[in-house]
């Protein structure tokens, strides 16, 4: 399954997918209030294609003390670095570890009854004005790590810029917290526009804190994003003295 299909399937099952609205819940008003229209920072050439190196380090700028044990921002954020070093090194077997996507109905500690399609992972490449031109989605295991892997040999590298937490309670069960984040994403055969001068994604996730676990993803990516990473993120999450895109990941709740 390589990037680039775009069946109206995958439109209809995004759209139609009642799970789904949880997931556009996490994102709350975060998006209404990014600021566009900005000339972005230097360096940040369209189409250059970029090895991103996943910083390790993670600044905590804000915490709270409801949020259920490993869930807590720092602990998501490693949890997250973890996937997106695996991606960029193609580790199969962390991707495996890091990731539970499933078709059959939900384990009794993922949620308190048997959801359909309640785990996925979905890409998404937007035309201006929010139209979906292009992307990927599966709800299988196997179809990911494949998918994972070919992204991998065309050179797809991420790096995670901010991660805050949105709420916890999902699909029923308290071990579940929601995040959102935004991040770099390049590759070979992306459309130069796409995500601009910084190759901006965005998105959100869910994860499982008992098991420590992603059990559902999705990351879009913008044509015609004109921000840097700094004025992408400047939504999510406090900057915290001194930072630098790319330098230390920053995490919030």
């Amino acid at each position: 399954m390589a990037e680039g299909r775009a069946t109206s399937g995958f439109l209809m099952k995004t759209a139609t997918l009642s799970i789904l609205a949880f997931l556009f819940l996490l994102i709350g008003c975060g998006r209404d209030r990014d600021t566009g229209g900005s000339h972005p920072a230097g360096g940040e050439r369209p189409g250059e294609l970029v090895d991103y190196q996943q910083p390790t380090r993670v600044i905590v700028t804000s915490d709270d003390a409801s949020l259920p044990d490993d869930c807590h921002p720092r602990q998501v954020a490693n949890l997250v670095i973890s996937f997106v070093d695996a991606f960029n090194r193609g580790d199969q077997a962390v991707l495996s570890q890091v990731f539970f996507l499933s078709e059959a109905p939900s384990p009794p500690d993922y949620a308190d009854g048997a959801y359909d399609l309640w785990s996925w992972y979905t890409v998404g490449e937007i035309e201006p004005g929010g139209r979906i031109v292009n992307g990927f989605v599966t709800y299988d295991q196997g179809d990911l790590l494949d998918y994972l892997a070919t992204r991998h040999k065309q050179g797809e590298r991420l790096r995670l810029l901010k991660l805050s937490l949105t709420q916890t309670g999902l699909l029923g069960e308290e071990d579940n917290v929601g995040f959102i984040y935004v991040l770099n994403r390049n590759a070979s055969d992306l459309d130069p526009d796409l995500g601009g001068k910084a190759h901006l994604a965005s998105g959100q996730g869910a994860i499982n804190c008992t098991n420590q676990r992603i059990f559902a993803w999705r990351m879009d990516m913008k044509a015609g994003d004109q921000r840097s990473s700094r004025e992408a993120t400047n939504w999510l999450c406090k900057d915290p003295p001194g930072w630098k895109p790319g330098k230390a990941v920053v995490a919030c709740a």
